[in-house]
C-alpha cells in the first residue's frame, strides 16, 4: 500500500493521476497555477529521483544519500539567483518556488481537491527541503548539469 502524500487523502500516484486529470478541466486562475507547480515539482523530482522516477519519498539511508547528492551539487550557494529560481520546465509553473509557498497556504484554505493540492505540495515543499538541507532551502532548481551528477550517484 502506498503511503499518503503529507496530509493529504492522495498517495502520490493517486495525487499525480489526479492532478494531471485536473488540469483539463480547472479554470486559469491560482488552482490553475498550482496543478502546475504540482505538475512541474513532480517532474522535478523524477529527474532527481533518478531512473526509478518519483513514486514515493525516500526515507532513511536511501534518503540521506539523495540528499548528500543534491548539497554536493548544489554546493554552498544559499541566497536564491533571481534568473534560476523560476520553475521552467517543459510544463512552465507560473509561480517561483516562493510564491509557490505562498500559494500552497492559499490552497489548503479553500475546499475539496484545492485542499488536496495544497497539502500534497507543502509535502513535497517539506521533502525538498529536506533534500537541500533543512528548512526553506529549497530556493532554487539545480542546472541541468547538476541534476545529471544527482541522477548519475
Amino acid at each position: 500500500m502506498w503511503e499518503k502524500l503529507g496530509d493529504s487523502d492522495w498517495n502520490i500516484p493517486q495525487a499525480r493521476s489526479t492532478v494531471a486529470q485536473l488540469r483539463h478541466h480547472a479554470g486559469d486562475g491560482r488552482e490553475y497555477d498550482g496543478i502546475e507547480l504540482f505538475l512541474a515539482l513532480c517532474e522535478y523530482l523524477d529527474l532527481l529521483h533518478g531512473k526509478h522516477g518519483f513514486d514515493y519519498f525516500r526515507t532513511g539511508a536511501e534518503q540521506a544519500a539523495l540528499a548528500a547528492a543534491v548539497q554536493e551539487a548544489r554546493g554552498p550557494r544559499i541566497e536564491p539567483d533571481p534568473d534560476t529560481d523560476r520553475l521552467v520546465q517543459p510544463v512552465n509553473a507560473a509561480v517561483t518556488l516562493a510564491e509557490g509557498r505562498d500559494l500552497v497556504v492559499w490552497l489548503e484554505g479553500r475546499p475539496g481537491w484545492e485542499r488536496q493540492v495544497g497539502l500534497c505540495l507543502r509535502a513535497m515543499y517539506a521533502y525538498l527541503d529536506q533534500l537541500y538541507g533543512g528548512p526553506g532551502t529549497f530556493n532554487q532548481l539545480l542546472r541541468p548539469d547538476e541534476l545529471e551528477r544527482v541522477a548519475a550517484r
